[in-house]
């Protein structure tokens, strides 16, 4: 039976291990959190096949039940390193090593930070208002970013907090058209347009920020700060040179495998040109379905 491990346990991952396991490998997935990765921490999905709307936990959720019915292994520890091995490939963790003849990479990505919020994370400072944002409720907030992932996260605080401020680095928006109306059509969110966290303040929790904007310095007392700049690819642990990369996402070719053979990557940590739920889980699908069939000669 062809022996699959897959790191990395959200949509990309599980949708992964769905074609691995259907047809007919053995597929064990390392995953240090739960199940579902970023996805399970979106309040609402409205933008995935057959759903009008399905909150972001139920999704993963399913789709974490479906893999386990299937037969999925998993194992609750931190990759340190993944490294070539003869033929295969060396999984080292925190608490062991494993070999496997393939492996998919589906890491997916971590949050960028500004770079001043060093001893307030978790003090005011957080990078998912889904998981946090009930701890602002009635309270003034800020969401530091113009993309579609600050939108969401402004919006969905805006019905939970007394007054969203959103500082947006650029001149507009740079999100999907349809969430940026919804947003600015909500009485408690106010906009802040070529606007800069410059400082947070605060001696023990968030009381409050410093912003950059219209050339000046604006005090603004708030007392949740929700970091929603983007993310970089998770590949520090591959420790594999000939593993090509384009500005740091993996680069794979139309059966989602890497430069190099037998190693396949699926979802946001690779080249693909689009992020989205339903694309992680075509390359999952790919991924999973010729890692399989690499042990045929396919």
């Amino acid at each position: 039976m062809k022996k699959i491990a897959i790191i990395g346990g959200g949509v990309a991952g599980l949708s992964a291990a769905v074609y691995a396991l259907r047809s007919g490998a053995e597929v064990t997935l390392f995953e240090q959190f739960g199940l579902g990765g970023l996805v399970a921490t979106i309040d609402k999905i409205e933008n995935y096949p057959s759903y009008v709307s399905v909150e972001g936990y139920k999704l993963a959720s399913d789709m974490a039940s479906q893999a386990k019915a299937l037969g999925l292994k998993t194992v609750r520890q931190k990759v340190l390193s993944l490294e070539k091995d003869g033929l295969g490939f060396k999984i080292v963790t925190d608490k062991g090593e494993y070999n496997f003849p393939s492996v998919v990479i589906a890491t997916g990505t971590a949050h960028n930070k500004l770079g001043i919020e060093d001893g307030y994370v978790g003090k005011g400072v957080s990078y998912c208002a889904t998981c946090d944002g009930m701890f602002y409720r009635d309270c003034p907030v800020v969401v530091v970013g113009g993309g579609s992932q600050a939108a969401r996260e402004a919006l969905y605080l805006s019905d939970i907090c007394s007054k969203v401020y959103v500082a947006v680095p650029q001149s507009s928006f740079v999100a999907e058209e349809m969430l940026v109306d919804t947003l600015l059509g909500k009485k408690n969110v106010e906009p802040m347009y070529g606007a800069t966290v410059a400082e947070i303040v605060g001696e023990n929790v968030v009381t409050g920020v410093k912003i950059f904007t219209n050339n000046r310095i604006k005090d603004i007392a708030v007392n949740g700060v929700f970091v929603a700049i983007g993310a970089i690819p998770v590949t520090d642990f591959i420790h594999i040179d000939e593993v090509e990369k384009d500005r740091g996402y993996i680069v794979v070719d139309s059966r989602c495998q890497t430069t190099v053979k037998g190693l396949y990557a699926a979802g946001d940590v690779t080249n693909g040109p689009l992020k989205q739920i339903v694309t992680a889980c075509a390359d999952g699908a790919k991924a999973g379905s010729f890692a399989s069939a690499l042990s045929k000669g396919l």
